[in-house]
């Protein structure tokens, strides 16, 4: 992710840590993350994506227009989600 300042851009890392994962009997994966070791995110799922890569999805709510919103989201990078996808892979074993 990066960051502006005024006309300048800096790149800012973030950590994350996989905390729960449960298996659907289905085959879905949910997880729940914390992010630089303070905020805890609930409820995030994983997917096999375009070129079998890793999508990672956040939570999210229906609204009135019947359309899906997201309650929470943070910008992740190709090399976070494979990170994050490793972590899940781990704990599900």
């Amino acid at each position: 992710m990066e960051k502006k300042f005024g006309s300048r851009k800096e790149a800012v890392k973030h950590s994350f840590t996989v905390d729960r994962v449960h298996v659907f009997e289905d085959g879905s994966v949910t997880f729940n993350m914390i992010v630089d070791n303070y905020v805890r995110v609930y409820g995030l799922r994983i997917y096999d994506g375009k070129d079998g890569k890793p999508f990672i999805s956040f939570p999210s709510r229906k609204g009135k227009d019947d359309k899906y919103w997201n309650h929470v989201y943070c910008p992740l990078s190709s090399e976070d989600v494979e990170e994050i996808a490793k972590q899940v892979e781990e704990r599900m074993a």
